[in-house]
């Protein structure tokens, strides 16, 4: 299977892409293909028009790329910060250039992460909500990861074999889910 995972933090030092490297060795080591995309790196414009109304020349390269690799993936997971109780901008802005042609009818997966104990769980909590804004269908399992530089290094390499067992329980069960689709 195609699954998307979404790295939606772009700030310097970030710790939930973490996360985010960490499930895309986890969902590659399980067979499945993975398109990653990193909003650091993918940057896009604030938003301004969904991309489905957009002519040609207003759609960027980068949006074009991403539109690509959501419209292959037959499933996504996005792992986003907590910041101030809620989700990155970046996620919010690339959910909103986007919306319901892109994501419409798959399943969606919630990862967070944080230095703190909690885990992004009230962005957790709202991702669900913002998923079944874009008509998609949020897994009701989702991933926190507390105190996130003491689950796992820069690259993604678990050093916590407790949470090691948490991540590969949550990739089990989205791919499930997924399967399901």
């Amino acid at each position: 299977m195609n699954i998307a995972i979404i790295s939606s933090s772009t700030r310097p030092g970030r710790t939930s892409h973490r996360a985010a490297l960490a499930l895309k060795k986890a969902i590659e080591t399980s067979g499945n293909t993975v398109n990653f995309i990193d909003l650091k790196v993918l940057e896009l414009p604030l938003f301004g028009e969904r991309f489905a109304f957009l002519t040609e020349s207003e759609r960027t390269e980068n949006m074009i790329k991403i539109a690509e690799m959501l419209q292959q993936s037959k499933a996504i997971i996005f792992v986003t910060p907590e910041y101030n109780g809620s989700i990155s901008s970046g996620l919010k802005n690339l959910l909103d250039t986007f919306g319901k042609a892109e994501f419409a009818g798959k399943p969606i997966g919630v990862a967070t992460a944080s230095t703190g104990i909690l885990g992004g769980i009230r962005a957790a909590q709202q991702l669900q909500v913002n998923i079944l804004g874009v008509g998609a269908y949020p897994q009701p399992q989702m991933l926190t990861v507390g105190e996130v530089d003491k689950q796992m290094d820069t690259e993604g390499e678990v050093l916590n074999t407790a949470f090691e067992s948490k991540l590969n329980g949550f990739v089990s069960s989205f791919l499930g889910f997924a399967a399901k689709f």
